[in-house]
């Protein structure tokens, strides 16, 4: 009879084991530069704004091949490279934009101290991150603009690494100048570089820091997806609200402690070229499509946005 008593309790405890469902998944959304133009993203994961609307969110830094890890389904999200979104749209991938939360490209041309004009930029070697990324992008707009041609006039280098890693390689003379964001800009001005333009001074619209998705995973779980982007509108509104808790998250992901730095990159991304919600304005899209050629000028730049799920939120 005891025997029989401990074959049912092994059984009870056998089934319980294999019966109870196993947590779910975290949600991914990967980011693809230590750049203030994440801080929303940051903010909405620290505060846990995710948490809130009932989805658990994993924010991890992949650097040079995130849409990859989209299109594979290791992440759900990218806060990517616009021009490696759009150009993979354009080849027949299913990714879409479902939110934006800066509309002007925000990058620094820094120069060595020698460099005063953009003629002095003659016989010059200038580095991007990634070539054909948007501060590569962002550049060819601005040499347009001067009347400079890339190989005649310009040599233009990828350097390995990050935003940091492309700021050493100017300061060091590896290249003559740098596309660099915030903060790496601004580490660069302490240590003596120039910076010969600021891009978002030039009057161009451009899907600066877009939310990007696969449409697969908008049907099959677009309630997720609603609650993402709930957070994250929730991570935007902190950013402009919050000045002090921002600056010690901003601290923590980009690993810098000087509180000039901090709060002149909280000034730039935080209030200044932050928009209020996260609509996808149409001139914006029109300026990256600019900047990837005539071909993808043609394109639609409603074709690359999913604008129902934000509408859907205001709704409810």
């Amino acid at each position: 009879m005891k025997r029989r008593y401990l074959l049912i309790l092994l059984l009870a405890v056998f089934w319980a084991a294999f019966s109870t469902p196993a947590p779910a998944a975290p949600v991914r959304i990967a980011y693809s530069s230590i750049s203030g133009a994440m801080l929303p993203l940051w903010v909405a994961k620290e505060r846990g704004f995710f948490d809130k609307h009932g989805v658990d969110v994993e924010v991890m830094y992949v650097r040079g091949v995130s849409v990859e890890a989209l299109l594979a389904g290791e992440v759900q999200f990218v806060r990517a490279s616009p021009p490696s979104v759009v150009r993979s749209t354009l080849k027949g991938a299913d990714l879409v934009v479902i939110a934006n939360t800066i509309n002007v490209p925000v990058f620094s041309l820094m120069t060595s101290a020698e460099i005063k004009t953009p003629e002095d930029l003659k016989g010059k070697k200038i580095g991007v991150t990634n070539l054909g990324d948007s501060p590569d992008l962002v550049l060819s707009l601005i040499l347009e603009k001067w009347g400079l041609q890339r190989s005649k006039d310009v040599s233009v280098l990828a350097i390995r690494g990050g935003m940091p890693d492309l700021m050493l390689s100017v300061t060091k003379g590896f290249v003559d100048a740098g596309m660099i964001s915030a903060p790496s800009n601004l580490r660069g001005l302490k240590l003596g570089l120039r910076e010969l333009i600021d891009a978002s001074t030039l009057g161009i619209s451009y899907l600066n820091s877009p939310l990007s998705t696969r449409r697969s995973t908008i049907k099959t779980q677009r309630d997720m997806v609603l609650r993402v982007l709930r957070g994250y509108h929730e991570g935007v509104q902190a950013t402009r609200k919050d000045r002090d808790s921002t600056l010690k998250i901003l601290s923590k992901y980009v690993r810098v402690d000087n509180p000039e730095i901090l709060s002149e990159v909280y000034q730039i991304y935080g209030l200044k070229h932050l928009q209020a919600d996260l609509s996808v304005q149409p001139e914006a899209v029109k300026g990256l499509l600019k900047g990837l050629g005539a071909e993808a000028a043609k394109a639609n730049p409603a074709s690359f946005v999913d604008t129902s799920l934000l509408e859907e939120l205001e709704t409810r």
